[in-house]
């Protein structure tokens, strides 16, 4: 019997509002607009009475993208879905697994909606529920053009007014900007071809249709619409709206689209849409293929029969605004022929129907190939590793089966094993993360410490594996550094907070190094020290041991983090816990320069603390000392080395980070926050050069620790793995050699003008 009568209650009001629209779709008995409209009224509905039953008290709201966002959901569509908090509570993540629960478990009689958070701050490595604060500044600093899109249909569903308000009102500022930034016409150029090469072309063109990603469909329709209401939305607020033909009326209306291509594509539109909804009213699938063999009703027919020419006219429109889309060559025959390919194919299925299932595998395997080849890795390597992961699953057939369910997976995979042999290797060493990858939802942590370590484990691994395919594909450097560093705060306070039970204790840490810039990447070490209020006690050593051992002891796929703790007060042979009084008594008065460089970055996890790069600008530096750190800058280049190094070299990122950080001291300027940006923020004008080289060479950095098979900074002209860095970042190798040797050079004539150390003291 259910403990929840509303379950029952929402899935009998689904089933019957849902046939009603579905038999309307299949025998065109209502417009589709209408069906639409009226069927994303029904779903608000259903979703409030779910959100007042699970949330009521709390002050959270509940917002709606995508196509509910713009009241034109199609019959069997997830609905995706963000909820926003005031502040972190644990009621509010029980009530959100109350809520996933209620709309997405399967009964006899059905479910209510399959439900998607994925668009949050931090997508899935984000909170599930974050708050207006995190909302703000993950967006306002790290959001994409991409977003920028999406935002267009974000709609406040129920829920806190005050919460919805100020959201929306941050989300229209952030998509719709009165000055257009120089990056973003470019950006959209490039999104079209991304989204394209994200997804697998599942159609044969002369027998099926994609009606949703087929070039020309409704993804490109909507696609388009937003990019125009983002470019000219900031100076005309008419076209701040959802509805997709309301915006292209609009947009005609203001002689921002040609005379007749606004009707056009508000007919396909809707021509398209009727199509999916009666495809899907079939079975209730969430399906946008149309096979054109079948037989279907006149109007379907009639439909049909011009389709393809609509859509190539209508590619025709996108692309002047988004670019060609990317063709596919369907051309596999060497590859076919080659002998790691049939190795690969005779792998056979391990299953009591192998019938059955090894259709399924040699469709996984050709649209394993195909996508290799599509997405321009290193497809021989790409082969390998696959064949490696297939034998790891003992080629069972249920992997088969969940990657032709789960399309988005198998294009991961695809770009994982063609690019990244260390991101591969973790799949192939634990395979049991697939499932995890793709339904991945962060439920409870186990209160038994033990499992705890296994799941955080698990957490840091699937970090970096998702993490990193999302890099390779968009080099997003300020999104990967945020939820690397994310994934690291949160295992930290998870182990500390369960260890605090059992050793009641005010013990903090403090973050230092790339950790406390919130700029963890790839291979990080984490840098700390351990903090208290008072003198420490005997439960405040335990946890500090405990904590070290917890962090660095083998797993499943290694340790979760190293660690590094030479920043402590009076070097290696200081004490491991150090009270709050006097850290800050040390750098006042005790500190070397060069310890007052590391604690600019120092940020309290989990806690807030007070800011030590207060105190460690007061005293700025003297000739004495900029000369000390002279002598080390000195010590810690590489100018014998044959070959470019990115972090020792002259003019690399160590170079540029201590120059920056002398910069400050020197100039005695308190930056506004711990990571390197927030530090150039506060440079003169003239650092906007070495800005830029920085954020290039460490995005460069991050690629070659994903294509290497060892932590590496060097790049070798003849190196296997700087061919894979080539081919990860698309670059020819003589370019790729070319433009780090000018950045090296640019940024030595700049930081002769900037830094401190290298000036007469």
């Amino acid at each position: 019997m259910n403990s929840n009568p509303l379950e029952d209650q929402l899935r009998k009001e689904r089933h019957e509002i849902w046939s009603r629209y579905a038999l309307a779709a299949k025998t065109n008995s209502a417009l589709p607009k209408s069906i639409c409209r009226e069927w994303s009224q029904a779903a608000d509905e259903l979703l409030k009475k779910a959100f007042e039953d699970c949330f009521l008290g709390q002050d959270i709201a509940l917002f709606a993208f995508g196509k509910l966002g713009s009241r034109e959901l199609n019959l069997s569509s997830d609905v995706d879905l963000l909820l926003v908090s005031q502040e972190s509570t644990v009621e509010s993540l029980g009530s959100l697994r109350k809520f996933q629960k209620l709309l997405h478990e399967r009964s006899p009689l059905g479910f209510v909606f399959r439900v998607d958070f994925d668009l949050r701050p931090g997508g899935r490595q984000g909170a599930l529920i974050p708050t207006v604060e995190q909302f703000k500044d993950y967006y306002g600093n790290y959001g994409e053009t991409w977003e920028r899109l999406a935002f267009v249909r974000l709609r406040g569903l129920c829920g806190s007014e005050t919460i919805i308000q100020e959201v929306l009102q941050f989300s229209r500022h952030f998509s719709f900007r009165r000055h257009l930034d120089f990056t973003l016409f470019e950006d959209l150029k490039h999104l079209r071809s991304k989204i394209q090469d994200h997804y697998w072309d599942r159609a044969d063109h002369d027998k099926v249709i994609d009606l949703k990603l087929g070039v020309g469909g409704i993804r490109d329709v909507e696609l388009f619409t937003h990019a125009l209401q983002v470019v000219h939305g900031g100076k005309d607020k008419e076209l701040q709206i959802s509805g997709t033909d309301e915006a292209l009326s609009i947009l005609e209306r203001k002689k921002l689209l040609p005379e007749g291509e606004a009707d056009f594509l508000v007919s396909h539109y809707w021509n398209l849409r009727c199509l999916e909804n009666y495809v899907q009213a079939l079975h209730d699938e969430q399906t946008h293929l149309i096979k054109l063999e079948d037989q279907h009703p006149d109007f379907i027919i009639k439909l049909i029969d011009h389709l393809k020419s609509d859509m190539q006219k209508c590619d025709q429109i996108v692309m002047t605004l988004l670019g060609e889309a990317p063709e596919i060559d369907s051309s596999e025959e060497d590859l076919e022929q080659s002998e790691l390919w049939k190795e690969i194919m005779a792998q056979e299925v391990l299953s009591p129907n192998k019938a059955r299932d090894e259709i399924a595998r040699r469709a996984v395997l050709y649209q394993f190939l195909h996508s290799l080849k599509a997405q321009q890795g290193d497809t021989r390597k790409g082969l390998l590793l696959l064949k490696d992961f297939i034998h790891s699953i003992r080629a069972k057939a249920s992997f088969f089966s969940l990657l032709l369910r789960e399309k988005i997976l198998l294009q991961k995979l695809a770009w994982l094993f063609g690019h990244s042999p260390y991101l591969s290797r973790i799949l192939i060493n634990r395979p049991e993360l697939l499932d995890s990858f793709v339904y991945r939802v962060q439920n409870a942590y186990s209160a038994d410490i033990g499992q705890l370590l296994e799941e955080l484990a698990e957490k840091k691994l699937l970090s970096q594996v998702i993490n990193g395919s999302d890099y390779l594909e968009n080099k997003s450097l300020p999104r990967l550094l945020y939820n690397l560093t994310a994934t690291a705060d949160e295992i930290a306070e998870k182990i500390l907070l369960a260890l605090k039970k059992d050793f009641p204790s005010s013990i903090r840490i403090l973050a230092l190094g790339k950790w406390g810039g919130a700029e963890l990447g790839f291979r990080s070490d984490l840098d700390f020290i351990f903090v208290v209020n008072d003198e420490p006690t005997e439960n405040d050593f335990k946890i500090a041991k405990r904590f070290i051992s917890r962090m660095t002891e083998p797993h499943r796929g290694g340790n979760i983090y190293s660690i590094d703790m030479r920043l402590r007060p009076s070097g290696k042979g200081g004490p491991m816990l150090i009270t709050q009084s006097d850290l800050i008594d040390y750098l006042s008065h005790e500190a070397l320069p060069w310890e007052r460089q590391a604690y600019l970055k120092a940020r309290w996890i989990g806690e807030e603390g007070p800011s030590l790069a207060e105190v460690c600008v007061r005293a700025g530096l003297s000739g004495k000392e900029l000369r000390d750190l002279e002598n080390i800058r000195l010590k810690l280049q590489q100018p014998s080395k044959p070959h470019l190094n990115l972090k020792f070299s002259e003019g690399g990122l160590v170079d540029i980070e201590l120059a920056v950080q002398a910069y400050l001291l020197a100039e005695k300027i308190l930056p506004n926050g711990t990571n390197i940006e927030a530090f150039f923020s506060s440079l003169p004008t003239q650092a906007a050069y070495l800005r830029q080289n920085y954020a290039r060479l460490r995005q460069i950095e991050q690629m070659l620790q994903l294509v290497a098979s060892e932590a590496l900074f060097e790049v070798k002209e003849n190196s296997e793995s700087f061919q894979a860095l080539t081919v990860a970042l698309q670059i020819p190798p003589e370019s790729l050699l070319s433009e780090i040797s000018n950045i090296f050079k640019g940024n030595l004539t700049s930081l002769k003008e900037l830094d401190p150390r290298r000036g007469p003291h």
